[in-house]
Formats: structure tokens, sequence, C-alpha cells
């Protein structure tokens, strides 16, 4: 048997297609195997390959020599090719063995079914589907059978909404099968999006046949053939161009941003701007250039004149960190400290450094801590100390021992750093900021990988003065060559949500960047999963519904609804801005005050309007009052009783997968103006801001128009969800927001050159000093009778302007305000203003 699925590999491998590789095992860079799955689901891996039933059945495995529940990889795959199991010999390794395993693996799972057939591969060319049937002699029991796949049209767009499909797990059937749903293991479900949401719906009845067969298992008579019934069509509120225009919108001014705040050089890399050697370095940290390429016998010439240099600065730097690891630490030059600093983190993931038992350490942690001595000896105490493990060394506690095992330790170290991808990332990075390594390589590796096109004379051009790298690679992200997303820099992912405030339905949820579902459903492609998982700009998370930050001053018009509803302020009350607000210590300051100037003394409108941090402290300590008395309990309940009325202590109501919302419990003088621990995801946000735009009334979003019985079934609407009016709220108070909220719309540039009236709010989070700011907008429009609401976030985006333009670009899509082909240019959209301020 496994002479024959090893012929069939190499067939179907040898006309250009791929096997399947459902085990959740793969080989790393190293060639090692390790789990793709973790937790419960690794659990229930393990348990399924040692025969268990149950995970708690796990346990010491005598024959073995280990604890089943922790077994390794590798361990896994020696015991599948064992005699008792597979009987594989130990002529095949790495990717060649894992194939075989595999497909062992997945037959194993149906032989308690016959007639059951396990794919060995699908979606396979014409050259292959031949060639198998041409060789059925020396193949026997292969064969081609015909199937249907799904198809994503636009995957990049709707990738999140959507989700994909997939084999089913363990863990789905036990669940499917708990609730009396029929599924078997063979089955596709869905695994994320709406098609996980919506399985129940949109999967249909397997078919099925009784038959006679004779002695050798050939068909002689059916008996009784049951004909698959096909799952319900589920169609959805989203906007098909509103969606993919969103999208589009939203990577151009990311691109701007990025533009508009990358420098020539590191010098001039003040108020958070990006050095250009940061975006060369990206290209490489985030797999865009694919540094394995540069070693192969194929290698082209820019490629091969980099690798050669990068192994000779390598070599060199192994050196160094050799003789530097007898120097102590703070005698070290930069670089140096660096290398240091990844030994011990790869010594820490190897479980070589035990970093918690080092903080007791005492005097020798301190000493590193205070770079006081060197690598060699915070090892070689470490070892004497116990929290440098030295398993596996000689044990004797003598000197000479001890001096033995650091020896074999440092070797481990050098030889180690050899053959690790991360130490290489750290290398190249440094050679790039030491200009050791050129912009004009780079760039010149982008052309030679096909990363960018060649327009004919950029090989040319690149040679051509200094800066012409810099000038390079500023037009390739112009024209969206290389987007955000590639770069993974601040900002490199986004999200829009754009909703019908008279009835949540869902009309656009954007998130960037999107990937490709097609490469995930029916047969996972393993490569592509991994990639994805590896891409630093996150592609897999939905920013749209998963990603959190404060709402900055977006929370606002709730802080309003608050103080004229408890008669705290009145629409006419003027509040004076200090500029530092000392009732609460620390004492926070307006976000205007830093220039040198305050607000003066100003109305509720005009704060909204203004974005008057110090108007919005006054509510929040005033809220917190009991009997003349600051309680900063009682300011929390009443900020988060507020919140709770426009729904901001629940899930939107949407039915993919959506992180919990949290309500700030602390400090509610900061917590009035959005800071505190408040964390919102954009679909909450835009779900606040469709009861803002509809004055009372909180809907549930909804992604679901409508159901239907195939193509021409009955039609079932979506099951209402329930909605609620927000009656406790005085009714002044909306016309006051709504006022402010057009204030601001009208006083800022882009907006008010509308030619319709609209309102929103601005909103800057910062949560990193080191790193940009976030920049959010809530809005709707037209302004007297909306039709629609919108949330709009750029993680770390500098200033809340670059998400009001964007907004404004949305409404000026939806309403035909301007022509599409000036709105979608596919080119980067430099934001009027750069850098990092808060301006509300």
């Amino acid at each position: 048997m496994n002479r024959t699925i090893r012929q069939s590999i190499l067939l179907i491998e040898g006309n250009g297609d791929s096997v399947l590789q459902r085990l959740p095992i793969a080989v790393s860079g190293s060639q090692e195997y390790e789990f793709t799955v973790e937790g419960n689901r690794l659990l229930r891996f393990l348990a399924d390959v040692y025969g268990h039933a149950r995970v708690e059945d796990l346990a010491y495995n005598g024959r073995l020599g280990y604890e089943e529940g922790e077994a390794t990889a590798e361990q896994v795959i020696a015991y599948l090719c064992s005699d008792p199991m597979y009987g594989i010999s130990d002529e095949l390794s790495g990717e060649d063995l894992l194939k075989l395993v595999s497909i062992r693996y997945d037959m194993a799972d149906n032989q308690y079914q016959r007639y059951r057939k396990t794919n060995l591969a699908e979606n396979v060319s014409l050259k292959t589907m031949t060639a198998v049937l041409e060789n059925q002699a020396e193949l026997p029991g292969v064969d081609i059978s015909e199937q249907t796949i799904r198809r994503y049209t636009d995957s990049l767009y709707f990738a999140h909404i959507l989700g994909y499909t997939g084999p089913v797990s363990e863990e789905e059937l036990a669940s499917f099968q708990s609730r009396g749903i029929l599924y078997d293991r063979n089955d596709i479900v869905g695994k994320a999006g709406m098609e996980q949401a919506m399985e129940e719906e949109l999967h249909g009845r397997n078919g099925g046949q009784r038959f006679y067969v004779d002695n050798v298992g050939r068909v002689t008579e059916v008996l009784e053939t049951e004909a698959a019934s096909t799952g319900r069509n589920v169609y959805l509120t989203i906007d098909r161009d509103l969606q993919k225009a969103v999208y589009c919108l939203l990577e151009q001014k990311l691109a701007g941003i990025l533009l508009a705040n990358i420098v020539p050089s590191q010098e001039d890399s003040s108020n958070l701007n990006i050095p250009v050697q940061d975006v060369y370095y990206a290209l490489i940290s985030n797999h865009v250039i694919d540094i394995e390429r540069l070693g192969r016998d194929d290698a082209g010439m820019e490629e091969r004149n980099l690798f050669r240099m990068f192994e000779e600065h390598k070599s060199e730097y192994l050196d160094r960190l050799g003789g530097g690891m007898e120097l102590p630490y703070g005698s070290l030059e930069e670089d140096m400290q660096e290398g240091m600093d990844y030994i011990l983190e790869l010594l820490a993931r190897m479980e070589i450094y035990k970093r918690d038992e080092a903080d007791r350490a005492g005097e020798t942690y301190r000493q590193w801590q205070e770079q006081e001595i060197s690598l060699k000896e915070f090892l070689q105490n470490g070892i004497a100390q116990g929290f440098i493990n030295a398993h596996g060394f000689p044990e004797e506690g003598s000197y000479s021992m001890l001096e033995e095992n650091l020896r074999q330790l440092e070797a481990m170290i050098l030889t180690g750093l050899q053959e690790d991808e991360d130490f290489d990332r750290l290398l190249y990075r440094l050679l790039i900021h030491r200009g050791v390594i050129t912009g004009e390589q780079i760039c010149r590796i982008l052309l030679e990988q096909g990363v960018v096109a060649d327009t004919g004379n950029d090989h040319e051009n690149l040679g051509n003065g200094t800066d012409n790298a810099y000038r390079f690679i500023r037009e390739k992200i112009q024209n969206l060559e290389i987007t955000p997303a590639q770069l993974a820099l601040d900002p490199s992912t986004a999200s829009s949500v754009v909703v019908d405030p008279n009835t949540g339905e869902v009309l656009a949820s954007v998130t960037y960047p999107g990937y490709d579902n097609n490469r995930l459903a029916n047969t996972m492609d393993g490569d592509y999963y991994n990639q994805l998982l590896n891409d630093a700009s996150l592609p897999l998370y939905n920013n749209a519904t998963q990603q959190r930050t404060a709402p900055g001053s977006t929370f606002k018009p709730i802080t309003v609804a608050a103080g004229l509803t408890e008669q705290i302020i009145t629409p006419d009350r003027l509040i004076e801005d200090q500029g530092i607000f000392e009732l609460v210590t620390p004492s926070p300051r307006c976000w205007i005050y830093p220039s040198g100037a305050t607000h003066g003394a100003i109305n509720v409108v005009e704060a909204i309007r203004d974005s008057c941090n110090y108007f919005f402290y006054t509510l929040g300590y005033e809220l917190s009052l009991d009997n003349g008395i600051y309680q900063e309990s009682k300011g929390t309940e009443v900020i988060a009783r507020y919140g709770e009325m426009f729904g901001l202590n629940e899930n939107s109501g949407i039915e993919i997968s959506e992180s919990a919302p949290q309500i700030a419990d602390e400090f509610p003088v900061t917590a009035s103006i959005g800071q505190s621990n408040h964390n919102y995801t954009t679909t909450q946000l835009a779900r606040y801001a469709a009861a803002l735009a509809n004055k009372g009334t909180l809907y549930q979003l909804t992604l679901i128009q409508r159901i239907q019985e195939g193509a021409e079934g009955a039609i079932r609407p979506a099951a209402p969800k329930e909605n609620q009016t927000l009656d406790e709220i005085v009714p002044s108070a909306w016309d006051t927001i709504a006022e402010g909220m057009e204030l601001v719309a009208g006083n800022n540039r882009i907006l008010r050159e509308l030619p319709m009236a609209v309102a929103g709010k601005t909103g800057t989070a910062q949560q990193n000093r080191t790193r940009p700011n976030h920049a959010l907008f809530i809005g709707y429009a037209p302004y007297e009778q909306p039709e629609i609401a919108v949330a709009t976030r750029i993680a770390y985006g500098y200033s809340s302007s670059n998400a009001v333009e964007v907004t404004s670009d949305i409404f000026k899509y939806y309403f035909g305000l301007e022509d599409e082909e000036q709105l979608l240019t596919g080119r980067a959209e430099v934001p009027e203003n750069s850098g990092n301020s808060f301006t509300d």
C-alpha cells in the first residue's frame, strides 16, 4: 500500500499538482517536524493518534517511553511510521515522509466505513487525470472522480465576511453529532465567517446507496438510492460595490500616510517618521523578498551578490559575537548588544534560559540588568544557580565540569545561530541600517524576484544617483505595486463599517488587509496558510470585528448624553477651559493646551465641535460626585451605564466572530473622553453611530437579508432581532449631540466641502508612545435624514484627520458625489496633514 501511495504522490506532483496534507504537522525551516495546531485541538489530535476516545485518556505510554499528551511532532511521526501502525520504512524523510503519513492517516480515519474514498488530491489538471487513468494497473485502488468545489468571487474584499470551508474536524464532528446533526468524516463544513455562522442553513443533506457486492467488493446490484439535497441560499445585506470601494479607499489612504511619513534617512526620523531603511528591511522581515532564494543554484545575479555579501558579514558577526560574549555587556557596541539579547531570546525559546527563575537569582541578574557582566559570566552563573538549564550536559558539580558545560553551551549557541532564520533577519536589519546593504541592492532584488515590474529602465535608473532607491521605493508605494500590507509598517491595517441606521443592516464591513479565501477553502493550501500566519500585517485578523482600541473622542457624545440626562449640565451652561484639569491627580490636559491656548468658555455644542477635553473632564468629574465628594467608582458606574445604553457592553449582533467590548471601569475623568481602558471594535462603534443618527433606536447589526430554499424556493426573511429604544436619555440630548456633530463637520474643511450636510465626531487614541496614535471617526449622512452611519479606524494612523478623509470619500462614493475614477485611482492618497497629532 505504501508503495502505491508513494507512486501516486510522485505521479501527481510530477504533473504539477499537489497532494492533500491534512495532518496538523509541518516541516519547519530547519527541517524539523512541528505541530500546526495547539491547545485543545492538539490534544484532540494526539488522542486520535494514540487511539483514545477522550483527551482525558492520554497518559504515560510505557512502551513508547513518553507522555502521550506531551508528545512532540517528531515522536508522532515516528509512532505512525512504526510497524504496528503504517510500517513506513526510513528511506523517506521531511516533506516526502509527511505526505505519505498524512494520506495513511486519512485512510485510517475512513477504515470503519467501507467503500469510503480517501482523497489524495483535488482540483487536479487534465494531465494528472490522464496519467492516473493510464497507470491504473500499477496503481490499484486509485481512481478519478468529480466533485463540486467552493469558489469565491472578489475574495480579497469579502474573505473575512464569507470565511471559507474545509473538511470537518473531529471536534466539529463531535459537536454536530451531540446536537443530533448527521455529518460524516468526509463532509465539508464552514470554517470561518458566514460559512461557519450559517453552516446549518447552507449545508445540504448527503445522499447514499444500498447495494450488493461480490466477494471482491464489486457492486452487483443497486438496491436503493437516496438523492442528496442542497442547502438553503443565504443572501447578505452587503453592497458588493461599496464593499470593494471602501477596501480600495482604505488601501489608498494607508499608502498615502506611509508616503507622508517616510523620510530619506534615520537622522530625519523624528516625530515617529519612518526612515526609508525601515522600509527596505520590512521587505525582508515580512517575507516580501524571499531570502531563501538568494542561496539557491538558480538564483539571479543580484541575489547571488547579496547572498555572498551577507554570508561574509554573517561569518564576521558570529566571530565578533563569540569574542563579545566575554566582554561586559555595557562595553559592547549596539549591534553586539542586540546579538547578545537575541542569544538569550533563542535560549528562552529552547527552554534553556529560565527567565522567571533568573529574575529571582539576585546579584547575577542585577549585574546583567545593569550591564556590568558579560553574557559568558551570566550563563556561567546561570548554570551554577539553575536558571540556565544544563539538561544533557555533565552533571558533576566541579569547576571543570562547569567550564565544559559552558563550552558546550557556547558551541551550541553559535551552531544554532548558523541555521536560525530569525537571526538572519536580525543581521539583515543591522546591515541595512549600517548602510552595508544598500537600498539600491534591495530594489534590484525586488525587480529580480518579480515582486515589482520593471518599467524598462528601472535597473539603469537605480544606478544613477544616491537617492534613486529612495525615489524608486516611493514610486512603487505610490502606485500600490508595494502595498501597506506587504510592508506591515505603521499604519498597515484599517477598517470601516457602513450600516443603515434605520434597520441595522450592514452595507459594508471592510478590514484591510484581506486574503484569498479560495486558497483556504475545500483543501487548505498549507504553504499559503503559513504565509498568512507569518505575515506581520495579520491578514487573517478581522480588524472590523476583532481589533479593539480605545474610541478616543468618538465616545464624547455618550458623555454628553449622560451629562444632560443626569442634569449635570444644560445646553446653555458654559465651562471655562483652564488647560490643565487640576481637580484630580495626575492632572490631565486639554489637547490644545501644549500650543499655549485654551478653548475659553464654551457650551456643550461648542465642546463637541472643538472636542474640548477640559469640558469633558469636568463632566466626568461631576458625574463622579456623591454629595459633593469625588467618588471614582460612582463616575465609572454612570459612564458604564450610559455606554451600555448604546450597546457598548455587548456584541453588535453581527453574525460573524466578534471581540467582546470593554467599557472603562477606572478613571472616570479620562474615561469621559474615551480614554482610560475603553476598548471597542469598529462594528460596535458603527452600531453606536447608527443610534446617534436615528436619535435613539439601538439596532442589532445584521449581515443577513433573507434565506431562501434553493434558487426559486420559499423566501424566509432574516430572523428578527431585539432592538432597543433609548427612552432613558432626555429627548433634548439628541438634538444637542446632533448639532455638535454637525458643527464638527462644518469646522472640518474636508467634510465642509461635501455638497451635503453631514455629522461626525473624530477620535484619537494613544496606545503606545513609541508608535503613532490610532485615528478614528464616526459619522452619518445626510444630516437631516441619515441613510448611512459609518465608523472608520486606522490603527496607528497618526491623526484622526486621516480617518475623516477616508470617510469623506466613502460618503462621496455612496452618494455619487464624485466620479468613481477620481476616487478609486489605484494610487496612494497622500493626506493633507502628516505627523502624529492630537487635535481632539
